[in-house]
């Protein structure tokens, strides 16, 4: 079902991609640093999310080919006498970083399921990894038809519980003292909801040859994580009561029994809105690097983050932070440079579709800035 996308298809992808992690975390760290900072702390990640995306999409209409990133450096720059074990040391590095991801959105959606159904917790894991899992083995096409219903429950939700948020007691603050440390933690978890990087080639693929869809379909799809971000953000900070590691859970609290139905299914939505388009990424990139069937790949991407959770270790912050970590320290090293040598290198030369200035020295050594903060906001923060 490696079928074209629609453009909604595309956008949601990307949604889904970094929804589930950005909406977990960022509402439980805004309550130390207040509304105004936030605002502005999203706007900027953004803006430096979106550039680093944009790099990306450059990078693979200069290609001309349907590469994953990891080709994608292995093409641009791990070149040379080390060139080959560099690729399989950043193949082995992701793969870490990306089952970190899948296994913390398989126990959160796990914990939900047992809320609402019951179930012991391993059975709920192994419910929620059919579900989640079973979407992804049919391809891209499926996952992206998946993606866009996902999306829409994602923020009907977001609407039914801010209404329900505004008919009552509703108070945010504005401000808050929190110190430097407590505002980059907040700008490295968000950076981390916005980034769907790995999205990126699928939403390119899904809409050949349309260039410029592709950027809106990327663009678009990461000011809804940001909206979504900055709703469930206010909304959990203006109600009464604490606000909660998984923020929707001290929501559904304060608004009471209707809104902790609606919180649940919003959790639960949202995180497997971002298996699905984490593994399909991860599949993707363990099928290139080795050659093995579509079906293989598929179960190798997937399987793990089941079997890594009966080691009982970490909770789900713990695992995402893994995670935010090691993405950001191997986007940080490798996107710049694999951008300037695709300009000189690429095989298109008039790829329909250029950063322009955008993509000049001095906006580079800025993105390169922003992605080395996240790392560091994300690996302190949470």
């Amino acid at each position: 079902m490696d079928r074209r996308l629609t453009f909604w298809e595309a956008t949601f992808l990307m949604v889904g991609a970094g929804v589930g992690a950005g909406i977990m975390a960022v509402p439980y760290l805004a309550e130390r640093v207040g509304v105004a900072w936030l605002v502005a702390i999203l706007v900027v990640a953004y803006v430096a999310s979106g550039l680093t995306h944009l790099l990306l999409a450059e990078v693979l209409f200069r290609t001309g080919q349907d590469l994953q990133v990891v080709e994608l450096m292995r093409l641009y720059v791990f070149r040379g006498r080390f060139g080959t074990a560099l690729t399989w040391l950043v193949f082995t590095f992701l793969g870490v970083a990306f089952l970190a991801n899948l296994a913390a959105y398989v126990s959160a959606s796990g914990e939900v399921v047992t809320d609402l159904t019951g179930l012991v917790p391993w059975l709920a894991e192994v419910v929620v990894y059919i579900a989640s899992a079973g979407v992804v083995f049919f391809g891209l096409k499926a996952v992206g038809v998946f993606e866009r219903f996902g999306g829409l429950v994602l923020i009907a939700v977001v609407v039914v519980l801010g209404i329900g948020a505004l008919g009552g007691p509703f108070d945010l603050e504005w401000t808050r003292s929190g110190g430097i440390p407590d505002l980059l933690a907040v700008y490295g978890v968000a950076m981390y909801g916005y980034y769907t990087f790995f999205s990126v080639p699928q939403v390119v693929k899904g809409l050949s040859p349309d260039r410029r869809a592709a950027v809106r379909a990327i663009l678009l799809g990461l000011l809804l994580n940001g909206v979504l971000m900055a709703a469930i953000a206010a909304i959990a900070l203006g109600v009464p009561g604490d606000v909660t590691k998984v923020a929707v859970t001290g929501i559904a609290a304060a608004l009471g029994s209707w809104a902790g139905t609606m919180g649940q299914l919003f959790i639960l939505v949202a995180l497997v809105t971002s298996y699905w388009s984490v593994s399909l990424a991860l599949a993707d990139i363990i099928r290139e690097r080795t050659a093995i069937s579509a079906r293989v790949s598929w179960l190798v991407a997937t399987l793990p983050s089941l079997l890594i959770l009966s080691l009982g270790v970490w909770q789900f912050l713990e695992w995402l932070r893994l995670a935010a970590g090691l993405t950001a320290i191997v986007i940080a090293v490798t996107t710049i440079p694999m951008y300037r040598n695709a300009l000189r290198d690429g095989a298109v030369h008039d790829p329909g579709w250029s950063l322009g200035r955008w993509g000049s020295p001095v906006m580079l050594g800025l993105i390169f800035f922003a992605t080395v903060l996240m790392a560091i906001g994300a690996a302190s923060g949470l």
